[in-house]
């Protein structure tokens, strides 16, 4: 029974970090301030930055707040597969694991949408495809949150997203994932699957009762849910990185010289200084902004053939207006770096 141990022991973590996290979930609260901010600095701009920059970061924010809320539904869902578990009841631990790769399928649809929009706005400086590739986004977030059935949909952009379309999607980090979408659903939908579970599997012979939960069908459910946390567990870091690289554009609109030709072009990494120390710490002159800097900064150890181990990197201080950090690498030794202190969006 050690699946089930494991697996208790997994969800029972993440609905524990949900809940300690819970006083965040207001997001007005968070997030008030730097909307009347970008409200108030894209205001200021001409036309078309005024409006890209403003739709850029209601897709930052909505992407932010859907992830926030997936967070909690899994919560909610690993709660309910833990009674389940607990109960011995196998038809509540197939719906609710069923329910749960669904909801994974439509968020990993969402951001990884959002992920393709920012690929393709690298270089763009047509105003025309732009606007086709934001429209894109802010489509799916619609149909993420506030999609309807399609008999109760306007049009096909307020439909919600199908689930085979999501986990099609999930299938590209999942490579299972339809299959077992598909053995799922044997369980839940009231077939002999789902029949299995309560009876000895025979029409009209042996007996009416929930199977132990060491039984294998079971045992393969569980593991299910304990795949699917442990998934999410290594999405932590990357999922709230797509909103920030959102982020980083609505600040690129807001630099001094920005147009809509140049505000999405991709910097090379060309660098000052030689990187010997720290007085003469490799500097990009032509990074933007923060972020845009520690991007050319992993781009130029990659160029020189050195891997991005975050591991390898020491910080080095702060000091008049710039991070400093010390790369310890296997070909070149040390190397340090200088970038501009985070501004954000303030």
């Amino acid at each position: 029974m050690e699946n089930i141990e494991n697996t208790l022991k997994s969800l029972r973590e993440f609905v524990a970090e949900i809940e300690e996290t819970g006083f965040l979930r207001n997001h007005d609260e968070r997030f008030s301030e730097v909307r009347d901010q970008v409200e108030k600095r894209s205001s200021k701009l001409s036309p078309p930055l005024n409006m890209v920059s403003k739709r850029l970061y209601h897709i930052a924010d909505s992407t932010f707040y859907c992830i926030e809320l997936f967070n909690y539904k899994f919560s909610l869902l690993a709660q309910a597969i833990i009674h389940s578990i607990e109960t011995e009841n196998p038809l509540s631990l197939a719906n609710n694991t069923r329910s749960l790769l669904e909801q994974l399928a439509v968020l990993i649809y969402l951001v990884n949408n959002v992920s393709k929009m920012l690929d393709n706005l690298k270089n763009q400086g047509s105003i025309e495809k732009i606007d086709k590739i934001i429209s894109k986004s802010e489509e799916v977030l619609n149909r993420v949150y506030s999609g309807e059935g399609k008999n109760n949909s306007k049009s096909k952009s307020d439909e919600a997203i199908h689930i085979n379309d999501a986990i099609k999607e999930l299938t590209k980090e999942i490579t299972d994932a339809n299959d077992t979408y598909d053995y799922l659903c044997e369980f839940v939908h009231p077939n002999y699957g789902n029949n299995l579970l309560v009876s000895s599997g025979e029409l009209g012979k042996g007996t009416i009762e929930k199977k132990r939960l060491d039984h294998k069908n079971i045992q393969s459910i569980i593991i299910c849910s304990y795949s699917i946390f442990e998934f999410l567990n290594t999405k932590k870091i990357f999922h709230p990185v797509i909103t920030w690289n959102v982020h980083h554009l609505v600040e690129v609109c807001f630099q001094k010289g920005s147009k809509i030709t140049n505000v999405f072009s991709e910097k090379k990494p060309v660098a000052s200084g030689d990187g010997k120390t720290k007085e003469t710490a490799l500097y990009f002159k032509k990074a933007r902004t923060s972020q845009e800097a520690l991007k050319l900064q992993y781009q130029y150890l990659q160029d020189i053939g050195c891997s991005i181990n975050l591991l390898s990197r020491q910080h080095g201080g702060i000091e008049n207006g710039y991070v400093f950090d010390l790369w310890s690498t296997k070909n070149l030794g040390e190397i340090w770096f200088k970038t501009p202190v985070y501004q954000g969006l303030y």
